[in-house]
């Protein structure tokens, strides 16, 4: 496949640490009020709105990701939700303006959430991965640029 971008944005850290799911920017999602995108995400895992309450509650994203390493998994999360999720998560952050702008801002770069945790699903790690995160980010880019 051939790269058409001409800069890769491989880390979501520091100028680009707005792109990470750590990322500290409330939004709702779910008539909840969630400090991060990780902690939608890991709340998606699943279908009790008191777990999901509980998840946006805490004070780290890293604690919401041990608590949705807890909850009753929703059925067919590993196969479909996850995925549906994460977009849902996506489009409910980034309808920030500011934060839609920012990644606007990024175009026509590759974003690649290089990570040192192993992750090969959402992102690129050792060099090995699918980066589904970036591929999404890279997306909902795309989609305001053609309106």
């Amino acid at each position: 496949m051939v790269n058409h971008h001409k800069v890769i944005i491989n880390s979501f850290t520091g100028e680009y640490s707005f792109l990470s799911n750590f990322y500290q920017r409330s939004f709702v999602l779910w008539g909840i009020e969630f400090p991060t995108a990780e902690h939608a995400f890991q709340a998606g895992k699943t279908l009790d709105m008191d777990e999901r309450r509980l998840i946006a509650a805490v004070l780290t994203p890293g604690f919401a990701k041990s608590m949705g390493r807890q909850v009753l998994l929703r059925p067919y999360w590993n196969e479909f939700y996850r995925y549906e999720v994460m977009e849902e998560v996506l489009q409910a952050k980034f309808s920030d303006p500011d934060l839609l702008a920012r990644l606007e801002a990024t175009a026509p770069s590759l974003l690649i959430e290089g990570n040192t945790w192993g992750d090969q699903t959402w992102g690129v790690s050792r060099g090995q991965g699918h980066n589904l995160l970036g591929w999404m980010l890279m997306r909902i880019r795309d989609d305001v640029a053609t309106g």
